[in-house]
């Protein structure tokens, strides 16, 4: 992995103190956070027996389970930022790492942190879980590290999000004590292509810092607009195989996700300036329905 990032003059992590921990998670997105802890709950009230049948242990096993997928989510994209420091100073970004606020060596450390963190409490609640997690850090290196990262083609890195979907929401399903079942694998498996496929959005805005770091993204390759039309129409695809699993919370599922398909649809098509940011807001918003319909009728 190839870092090209300074501290502040004069500043380190030892001077920043407390004031770290801000930057950290800013670094790691907490709204990205807050999505992955949805995801992985949406798994748990698949697998789950039910949330009135809960026991209290089994409920405090679940918090213990999200917030060791917390740390996993927080290691992935916190060495996600360490590695994209060149590009998104290309970009304009004002994230702790690329505006130099944060520390490279500090978020290292924190990496660390976070990694140590996923595995003991996942091996708490239990092993089925901590697989899971182990798989999340995995994903998360080969996405981000290396001369080789995942990240820099399209095809390896949508293979790398949709394994850390699967993951996350088979975790949130072991975090109940249960084995996941076929119903629950049939719904996080559209819900992790959906991830894969409408991940592309995010990519639309970088393209200049993305051509130079020598990523081959979408819209690196196709350029904006027609990658924009392939994820829209893509995202369709996935909303609409949905439309066959063979449960009804599932079908209502995948009838949000085709909806924010045909908004993408409409951006790609009427869009002035295109709107790179407002398909991934769509894709964000449809997140955030879908695994909210999935807690509450599943």
């Amino acid at each position: 992995m190839t870092i090209d990032a300074e501290s502040r003059p004069g500043e380190d992590a030892r001077g920043l103190g407390w004031r770290v921990v801000p930057l950290v998670f800013a670094e790691c997105r907490p709204i990205v956070l807050a999505m992955f802890a949805l995801r992985f709950v949406a798994g748990a009230a698949m697998g789950g027996p039910g949330w009135g049948r809960l026991s209290a242990a089994d409920a405090g096993l679940l918090v213990v389970g999200v917030v060791s997928w917390v740390a996993a989510t927080g290691f992935v994209y916190l060495l996600n930022g360490v590695s994209d420091i060149p590009g998104d100073r290309l970009n304009g970004s004002t994230r702790p790492l690329a505006s130099g606020r944060l520390p490279v060596r500090a978020a290292i450390g924190w990496c660390i942190a976070f990694a140590v963190a996923a595995v003991v409490l996942s091996a708490v609640v239990g092993l089925g879980l901590l697989v899971c997690a182990l798989a999340m850090l995995g994903f998360g290196w080969l996405y981000s590290a290396g001369r080789h990262a995942a990240k820099q083609r399209v095809w390896s890195a949508s293979l790398v999000i949709f394994g850390g979907g699967i993951a996350t929401y088979l975790g949130g399903a072991f975090a109940t004590g249960n084995v996941p079942a076929p119903g629950t694998i049939a719904v996080a498996v559209p819900m992790a292509a959906w991830m894969a496929v409408a991940g592309n959005t995010k990519d639309l805005a970088d393209v200049a810092g993305d051509r130079v770091a020598g990523r081959r993204t979408l819209p690196v390759t196709l350029g904006i607009r027609p990658a924009a039309w392939a994820t829209a129409l893509g995202c369709c695809a996935v909303g609409v195989a949905g439309l066959f699993v063979p449960s009804a919370p599932a079908r209502i599922v995948a009838a949000c996700l085709l909806a924010a398909a045909l908004a993408m649809i409409g951006i790609a098509a009427y869009g002035r300036s295109l709107g790179t940011k407002r398909m991934y807001a769509v894709f964000m918003v449809s997140q955030v329905v879908s695994n909210l319909v999935i807690v509450v009728l599943m």
